[in-house]
Parts: structure tokens; sequence; C-alpha cells
């Protein structure tokens, strides 16, 4: 028991509380900026365990359950950003009287906030630790795969896919693996060669090389911003595989399954912590962006919804759409868990 109390659940509890105070720091800077009080800076949900309350009237605050976080700001009836009653409000001060856009950015922030610090993880790891790239120059081949037919050999370096140009080996994955028929160009002691390849179900049976190098400042923003979109790009895809049918649901993982990675992790020392927080962070933006009552990008589509119909919809369609919210996300919640039960009993 003590082995899972420090080697995945405080390893968890760390991680995901950084995470949740950028990710809340990030709503608390834009309200702040837009003049509208933020009486509340809570890590965690339930009762209050400590807390201070600074000069501004903003009580900071750790609760009981370390699974989230919240700002609760000035108009708010609750954690969900409820509208409140009009009594003892300050229409300058509250969030709900604030115009659309400025409601919208610091919605937004939040999000925000985690996709700056995910490329500023990855900025700090391409200088101090190193980018890895996987050259085109060929390390395995395959035996009776395409390649190995073709008479492809280790060491051989891939020039040109169907006279693309080939930097990365991720460049001839994606080519290869949408492509029934290939040319490729590549050198071999100096002499550049054509063959053509029959792809077997997307693979031609190679591995590229992997080359780590310490990158500057300025191409560690750079590579780190390709990287991110990458990231981004994969996650959609993956969700999008999940929804029509194409990866298997059971990919899912809930807490339970977080928790075994970050304590994996953590055991693997500081650069690994740091790639499993850039990537939980990623990941913990670009779902509260999804257009879900109770999340950040629900409230942003109510906020178009209003912009459109040119008033906010009415209280009773509020309540309905925050009820169908929290029933996805407790569904969503309950499968993930359910996935990490059948996971661990396996």
């Amino acid at each position: 028991m003590l082995d899972v109390i420090f080697n995945s659940i405080i390893p968890f509890v760390i991680i995901l509380t950084i995470l949740v105070f950028v990710h809340e720091l990030g709503h608390y800077l834009a309200a702040v900026k837009n003049n509208v009080k933020v009486e509340v800076f809570s890590i965690g949900f339930g009762k209050e365990l400590f807390g201070f309350t600074d000069n501004s009237g903003t009580r900071w605050k750790f609760s009981l359950l370390p699974l989230g976080g919240y700002v609760k700001m000035h108009g708010d009836a609750d954690e969900a950003s409820s509208k409140k009653s009009e009594d003892n409000i300050d229409p300058k001060r509250s969030f709900h009287n604030k115009t659309i856009s400025q409601r919208s950015v610091i919605l937004f922030a939040g999000p925000a906030a985690n996709f700056i610090f995910s490329i500023i993880l990855l900025v700090f790891i391409n200088c101090f630790y190193g980018f890895t790239s996987t050259k085109p120059i060929i390390s395995q081949v395959e035996k009776n795969m395409p390649a190995d037919l073709s008479g492809l050999q280790v060491g051989d370096t891939i020039l040109e896919v169907n006279e693309k140009k080939i930097s990365d080996f991720s460049q001839l994955r994606s080519i290869v693996s949408s492509n029934k028929n290939i040319k490729v160009t590549f050198s071999r002691n100096d002499k550049i060669s054509i063959v053509n390849i029959k792809p077997l179900e997307g693979k031609i049976g190679i591995k590229g090389t992997l080359e780590t190098s310490k990158l500057n400042f300025l191409d560690s923003c750079i590579t780190s911003v390709e990287q991110f979109y990458n990231f981004i790009k994969m996650t959609l895809i993956g969700i999008y595989e999940m929804i029509t049918g194409q990866r298997g649901a059971e990919d899912l993982g809930g807490p339970i399954r977080i928790a075994e990675l970050s304590g994996d992790f953590w055991s693997k020392g500081f650069h690994s912590t740091l790639w499993f927080m850039m990537i939980i962070s990623l990941n913990l933006g670009l779902i509260n962006l999804f257009p879900i009552p109770m999340l950040d990008g629900g409230h942003l589509l109510l906020n178009l919804i209003e912009f459109v119909k040119g008033s906010p919809l009415n209280k009773r369609s509020l309540e309905v759409l925050h009820m169908v919210g929290l029933a996805l996300l407790l569904s969503l919640m309950v499968f993930a868990t359910y996935n990490d039960v059948l996971r661990i009993m396996k």
C-alpha cells in the first residue's frame, strides 16, 4: 500500500496540482486584467484543507479532492460559473456583466495557459536534454519485407520518396502508409539509386536512426512550436478515430491510468516527468475546449450562441445543458475508470 502511495498517488497529485494551478492561473490573470473580482482560487474540490485570503479579497485554498480546481469569480453562483442572483453584486466587477469578448478571453485563458506551459516545457527539454529526431538513415531492415526484397540495406540514406525530399523518417512513414506503390531514391557509398517498392499493409519494413542534439534557444522555440502542433494534430486524429470506431475505446484511460503513468515517468527521472507533464498539460487544455457544458469550451459555445442570438439562453435551458454536460463528463469518467480496472485485472 505504501508503495502505491509513494510511487503512484503522490507523483499523480503533485503533477496534477501543478497543471491545474497553471490552468486556473490563466483564468485568474485574464479575469484580473478585465477587472473581474476573483473570490476563490481553489486547487481541488470539496472541503477546504488550508488557505489564505490576499489583500484583494481572493481566497487561495487547497481542497479535499485533488482532481481538478476552479476559480470562482464575482457573480458566479458556483464553481461551474452559473450566474448568481442580482443581490449584492457589483456589476463593474462581475464576470457575467462583462462583454462577450471579455468573458470569452477569460474562459479561453485557462486552456491557453496549459498550451503555453506545454511549449515552455518543450523549449526547456530541447535546450537542456536535446531534441530527438529520426533520421532517414536505415538502421534495421526486416527480412522478407518489401524493403528487403527491393535490396535496401542498413546504412542506406533515403533521399526522396515519390520525388518528395525526405529530411525526417516521419515523412517517409506518412507517405508509405498512404500509397500503394512508392519510388524510393536513396544513397549508398555516395552512389544514388532508385527502387520501386510496393508497401505491405502500409509498411515496407525499415527503421530510421535516432539522433539527439541540444538546440539553441531560438531553434528550440521553433522546434517546440512544431512539436506542439504535431502533438495536437495526433491527439485530435486519435479522438476522431475513437469516435468513428477506427480505434478501440479501450485506449481511453482514466485517473487510475494517469496515476500509474505518473508513477512510471516519475521513477524514470526529471526528464521523463517533464515529458509526461507536457503531454498531460496539452491534453488538459485541449479537453477543456471541447464544446461540452461545464467545460470552458461549453461556456465558449454558449457565448457564441449569445452572440448569434443577441441574448443569452434562458435559465431553464442553461440548467438542462449543464445537467447534460455533467452526465456526459460523469459517463466518460466512469467508462475511463472501468477501462482502468479491466486493464489492472488483466
